[in-house]
C-alpha cells in the first residue's frame, strides 16, 4: 500500500485542500508558502510526515521480531522497504517541489511531536533535511547547518555501527547510495568552504580554527572503513566471485541487507575520496574484490556504477596508465 493509497479514503495528497480553481491564485499561494518560514505547518506536510514516520517505524517493528527470531529477512520486510522507496523517491519529492522548492523543509524540532519524537525517523528527517539545504536552498547551508548535518551523519553511523547487535533497520538501497554519497559530498563542500577564508568573519575563522575535528578527513575514512569492516564485505566479494555462497562468511552484520549495501557503498566511497585526495594507487586498491567488467548483485543503483566508472577512469588517467 502506497501513501497515494492510504490516504485515498479521507483526502487527495495532491489536492492539499490548498486549490481555489484559480490556476494564478494558487500559484501565488503556493509561491507564499516558499517564501516562508514554517511557523505553521502545512496539514498535507502533517499527513505526509506522519505517514512517513509510520513506514519507517513499521519496518523497524518488523525487522525486531525478525531479529528476535534470528531470521535475516522476508516478504514482509521487502513489501515494507518498497513502500519506504516510493515515499523517498515519489512522494518527498513531489512535495518538495511543490513546496519547498527553493526553501527549506520545516525543522526537526517543529515536527518531532508529530512523529513521537523518534529519534531515529528524526534522525533520517535530518539526513534529507540538511541534503535538501545543500541542493536547493537559496545561498546553500549555513555554518552552524555544516556542523549540525556532520553531527547527525555522527548519530545515524553511531546507530549502525555501535548498536549492540545489527540495528533493526532496513532502507532502499537508492537511499543507503545516497547517505554515502550525500556524506562524501558534504565532506568535499566543507573542505572548499574551509579554505575560503576572504569573506568570512574573524569570529567564523576562529570557531573553524577551534572546531578542526568537524567534517576532518580522518573521521570520515574511519566511517568508510568501519562499515566495510562491520559488513565483511570484501571477504563476500572474495568468495562471490569465486562461485560460492558471500552468506557464509558474511558474518552476523554483513548477512543483513542494510550493513552489506552500505559496505559495497563505502568501498566506491573509498574510491571517491580517495581520488579527490589524489591517492590514485589507494582508490583502485580498494576496489581490488570487485570486477568491474561484470554485473553483480550489488550492481542495483545506477548512480553507484556510473561513480564507480568515473573515479576508475580518472585514477586510471592521472596515473598514466
Amino acid at each position: 500500500m502506497s501513501y497515494h493509497d492510504e490516504e485515498e479514503g479521507s483526502y487527495d495528497p495532491y489536492d492539499y485542500d490548498l486549490h481555489t480553481g484559480d490556476p494564478k491564485a494558487d500559484l501565488a499561494y503556493e509561491r507564499q508558502y516558499e517564501q516562508q518560514t514554517y511557523h505553521v505547518i502545512p496539514e498535507v506536510i502533517k499527513n505526509f510526515l506522519q505517514y512517513f514516520h509510520k513506514t519507517i517505524s513499521d519496518l523497524i517493528d518488523q525487522k525486531v521480531y525478525e531479529l528476535q527470531s534470528n531470521r535475516v529477512s522476508s516478504e514482509s520486510i521487502e513489501q515494507k522497504i518498497y513502500e519506504i522507496q516510493d515515499v523517498y523517491e515519489n512522494s518527498w519529492n513531489k512535495l518538495t517541489d511543490r513546496f519547498f522548492k527553493t526553501s527549506p523543509w520545516p525543522e526537526a524540532e517543529a515536527i518531532a511531536s508529530l512523529v513521537g519524537n523518534d529519534a531515529v525517523f528524526l534522525i533520517l528527517y535530518k539526513e534529507l533535511y540538511y541534503r535538501h539545504i545543500y541542493a536547493k536552498v537559496s545561498g546553500g547551508p549555513t555554518l552552524d547547518q555544516r556542523f549540525e548535518s556532520y553531527y547527525n551523519y555522527c548519530n545515524l553511523f553511531n546507530y549502525i555501527l555501535n548498536a549492540d547487535g545489527p540495528a533493526p533497520l532496513e532502507l532502499p538501497n537508492q537511499w543507503l547510495w545516497d547517505i554515502i554519497d550525500e556524506f562524501i559530498y558534504q565532506f568535499q563542500s566543507f573542505s572548499q568552504y574551509r579554505c575560503k577564508t576572504a569573506k568570512k568573519s574573524e569570529e567564523e575563522i576562529e570557531f573553524l580554527r577551534n572546531n578542526p575535528k568537524i567534517w576532518n578527513v580522518h573521521s570520515v575514512l574511519n566511517v568508510l572503513h568501519s562499515l566495510v569492516d562491520k559488513s565483511n564485505i570484501n571477504r563476500q566479494l572474495e568468495v562471490y566471485t569465486s562461485g560460492g555462497d558471500p552468506e557464509s562468511v558474511a558474518g552476523e552484520y554483513g548477512r543483513h541487507s542494510l550493513y552489506k549495501m552500505l559496505g559495497y557503498f563505502s568501498l566506491v566511497g573509498l574510491l571517491r575520496l580517495h581520488s579527490l585526495l589524489g591517492d590514485y594507487y589507494q582508490a583502485i586498491k580498494v576496489l581490488e574484490n570487485i570486477e568491474l567488467n561484470k554485473k553483480s548483485m550489488y550492481s542495483r543503483v545506477p548512480e553507484c556504477q556510473i561513480t564507480t566508472y568515473y573515479y576508475v577512469g580518472f585514477a586510471y588517467l592521472m596515473m598514466r596508465r
